[in-house]
């Protein structure tokens, strides 16, 4: 299987990567291809983006535990209790 990565990274903010990835994604999408967009970023705006309030909060309960998150499946790694674990995309 061949899979093409593309990657957006600048260590600038405020220079629109999030909003060209949000769009990028829509319209690879709409053109038949399969997108995962990941969004590594902790302020998480990609994600909100995509995402409805409910499914949000239920990404992000109170506290620090985000099991359905990237930030969750590197947890146990981070912590030093385990491996990273399987990732839930939405």
């Amino acid at each position: 299987m061949n899979t093409t990565i593309v990657a957006f990274f600048n260590n600038k903010g405020g220079v629109g990567k999030t909003s060209l990835v949000y769009h990028l994604a829509w319209m690879y999408k709409d053109l038949g291809l399969r997108v995962v967009a990941a969004d590594l970023d902790p302020q998480a705006n990609l994600t909100a983006a995509f995402l409805d309030e409910d499914r949000l909060e239920q990404l992000w309960p109170d506290g620090n535990h985000h099991p359905d998150t990237v930030f969750g499946c590197v947890q146990p790694l981070i912590r030093a209790i385990g491996d990273i674990a399987d990732p839930h995309p939405t």
